[in-house]
């Protein structure tokens, strides 16, 4: 496409995944198909179960012909396609699409669509990142099953020849799948987060992708050339001359930073004056253990146990649970794996666990207070842990912790599980760390309460923020308040390492704000003794801190703490690193 004939136009989104693409631009349809309101006769209720099962199971076989295809049955993509296998079993999908049917007389597409609108905004209401994303999951099958009762062809990424980049509302499981067999050079997404499986499989895959772009469908319009620059989060269509020359210097600089980050994994994280830090990984499924380890973790600081309760109809047994657990403790077998105890309930989503609704979920019985409250659920989890903790160097962690009273009821559910096993001649190792998150205000107030009966604390940053400063982190009309900042919140963090440390135990911190390299100097004057994020900001970390002093830090960050605003912090904070990291981009 010449310039001139076609405006270039840019539009920003999420960086998803680092790098720069380059190419021809391919769009992939996955917009939902609009259904009208109809009925049909009575006579053809009938045909039209018949034909939305149908859909249902043309959907099935295609997914199970892509799930095959996968050579590895422990991925993550093998898994999210059984996930998606096990939707489109689900009652409150399937059977109650032919409940309306066959009540109301509805035709199919529009029965469907109703049902399907009604869960996803299930899903939009649920305040946990991690867990909202897997509505687009639904959203995807959704589309499937639409466009399989439509009787048209779903687009397919395995019929990609050439190199593009492709442009589409979202991207499922399915589609990422067969990226790894295609000559895909990067994606953009109208939709997603940092947090959404489709930003996960790029970083995986080392795509350089931008997610949440919104509108990039709509500007698409047939471009000839797309510019994805998952660095700055920026997607530009027809892209002059000048900017093309631009986006491949900046694409040939990309390559040499990771290149040069490289050299990093392995070394340790020591600053300059001999303070060491430890480096620890997020990871949410086994297989990430290979990646993280690649990429310079010292183990796991947050082990999320949510997905093995997902969309399923039972609840995964104790062997299920040890199984997964015992594969990451094996890999990391000389370095901590910290499994935190599922945090659902409330307004996390599980279709096994019907679950009363409440008027304020985030708040409400979810994490350790429900865990408390149906015992005979957590136990199984509990004694999966202890067993695999002799497979390597396993810690238990309690989240949404408020106070004493709550660890010690935790622990005495812990030591009720170990004299079971006990009982029953399994092994399990009787030193085994258990600690607490500290995400809630009351949590962090008596850090020095706590600290005399926890084995460690890492501080999610994620919900405390988010309960300090009483913002909604969705709610788009005050996300601007969610301040990492704040002095509020950094008092707080302080405060926490502090009373770890009077009681000699190690803090940790496992939310967004530790995978960020422009707060890695402030935490490292903190105090924090682990940092844990996803492994792919690892190495850049890791350069920031080893450049670093450790006491020069210190001294930094209590000055800091002398400002009165997030705004003047940030400002501080900024004209430091930039001074001291001239080469580093924040």
């Amino acid at each position: 496409m010449t310039e001139g004939r076609v405006k270039m136009r840019v539009i920003k989104g999420i960086p998803a995944s680092g790098g720069v693409a380059i190419g021809k631009g391919f769009f992939l349809n996955r917009i939902l198909p609009r259904s009208v309101r109809s009925t049909v006769g009575r006579e053809q209720v009938d045909e039209e179960v018949a034909a939305f099962q149908r859909a249902v199971a043309r959907s099935r076989e295609q997914i199970l012909l892509i799930r095959d295809g996968v050579a590895d049955s422990s991925s993550e993509h093998h898994q999210i396609l059984s996930v998606h296998l096990a939707l489109l079993e689900d009652s409150m999908l399937v059977e109650e699409t032919v409940r309306m049917i066959r009540e109301n007389q509805f035709a199919a597409d529009w029965a469907f669509n109703k049902v399907l609108q009604n869960l996803l905004e299930t899903f939009h209401r649920i305040e946990d990142p991690y867990l909202r994303e897997r509505g687009h999951d639904l959203r995807q099958i959704g589309h499937r099953v639409l466009e399989n009762l439509a009787g048209r062809p779903v687009d397919s990424v395995a019929a990609i020849r050439d190199p593009v980049v492709i442009v589409a509302h979202d991207l499922s499981p399915a589609d990422t799948a067969q990226i790894l067999k295609s000559p895909v050079l990067g994606f953009a997404t109208d939709v997603g987060s940092r947090t959404s499986h489709t930003a996960i499989t790029a970083r995986s895959l080392g795509i350089p992708a931008v997610v949440g772009a919104e509108g990039a469908t709509e500007e698409y319009r047939s471009a000839g050339m797309v510019i994805v620059d998952g660095e700055e989060g920026v997607v530009v269509f027809d892209p002059n001359e000048e900017t093309i020359r631009e986006y491949q210097d900046r694409r040939k600089a990309y390559a040499q930073r990771t290149r040069d980050l490289a050299k990093f994994a392995r070394l340790p994280t020591v600053t300059r004056d001999g303070k060491t830090l430890l480096l620890l990984a997020n990871i949410e499924f086994p297989e990430e253990a290979d990646v993280a380890l690649r990429s310079g973790a010292y183990g796991v600081g947050l082990y999320r146990t949510e997905f093995l309760f997902l969309n399923r109809k039972d609840l995964p047994t104790e062997e299920e649970h040890f199984e997964t657990y015992r594969k990451v403790a094996e890999k990391f077998v000389r370095h901590p794996v910290t499994i935190r105890t599922f945090d659902l309930g409330g307004d996390k989503f599980t279709s096994q666990l019907e679950l009363a609704e409440e008027m304020n979920p985030a708040m409400g019985l979810r994490a350790i207070r429900f865990c408390l409250k149906e015992k005979e659920i957590f136990k199984p989890q509990l004694r999966a842990i202890l067993r695999a903790s002799t497979y390597g160097k396993v810690r238990m962690m309690f989240p949404m912790i408020s106070g004493v009273g709550e660890l010690r009821e935790a622990i005495a559910v812990v030591d009720e599980v170990r004299g079971e096993l006990r009982r029953r001649r399994i092994p399990y190792d009787k030193e085994m760390p258990i600690g607490i998150m500290i995400e809630i205000p009351s949590a962090a107030i008596v850090a020095d309460l706590l600290a005399r009966e926890a084995g460690f604390f890492s501080i999610g940053t994620n919900d405390l923020i988010q309960y300090s400063l009483a913002i909604d982190r969705v709610n788009e009309h005050v996300s601007y308040l969610y301040e990492p900042l704040h002095p509020a919140i950094l008092r707080m963090i302080r405060r926490v390492v502090e009373a770890g440390h009077d009681a000699g135990i190690p803090v940790s911190m496992c939310g967004e704000m530790a995978g960020e390299p422009f707060y890695s100097y402030a935490l490292l004057g903190l105090g924090l003794d682990e940092l844990s994020m996803n492994a792919a900001a690892i190495p850049r970390v890791k350069r920031i801190l080893r450049k670093s002093v450790a006491y020069e830090a210190k001294e930094f960050a209590g000055a800091l703490l002398l400002h009165a605003t997030a705004t003047e912090i940030g400002r501080a904070l900024r004209k430091k690193v930039e001074d001291l990291f001239p080469d580093e981009r924040f």
